[in-house]
């Protein structure tokens, strides 16, 4: 198991964990997307909250989106499955259908994790489009 320098903090719809490794949180998105209407997973470092990595999950889908600052700095993901996904999003009973250029496989969500985890930039290992605040 990897040990971080800094412990990470994790949210989902149960609640706030600490996580310290990549393994830990990778299991906390596995178990996510095992649930019947999917979840909603947040990861920061736990001194600051942000940047951040933003994980919907549900099945063998999610959408994933870095927040590099809260003055809208903000990328989504870009994928290739062929399907509109309706994920668990905001508050309460909130729900986003996900259009499908923007839905990537589990398992590479679970790979920018990896990577965000490292470094706390945006990861490199999928394509993103940078998503502009409305003025």
């Amino acid at each position: 198991m990897i040990l971080y320098e800094k412990v990470l903090n994790v949210s989902t719809r149960n609640g706030d964990t600490i996580c310290q490794s990549k393994t830990e949180i990778a299991e906390i998105i596995r178990q996510g997307a095992a649930l019947p209407q999917g979840d909603e997973i947040w990861v920061s470092s736990h001194e600051k909250p942000y940047p951040c990595l933003s994980i919907l999950v549900k099945g063998k889908y999610a959408c994933v989106h870095y927040f590099k600052n809260d003055e809208g700095d903000a990328w989504q993901s870009c994928g290739d499955i062929n399907k509109e996904v309706t994920f668990l999003a905001g508050e309460g009973d909130g729900e986003w259908t996900a259009p499908e250029y923007v839905i990537v496989p589990l398992e590479k969500a679970i790979s920018c994790m990896e990577e965000f985890c490292n470094s706390l930039e945006r990861p490199n290992c999928i394509e993103w489009e940078e998503l502009w605040e409305e003025e």
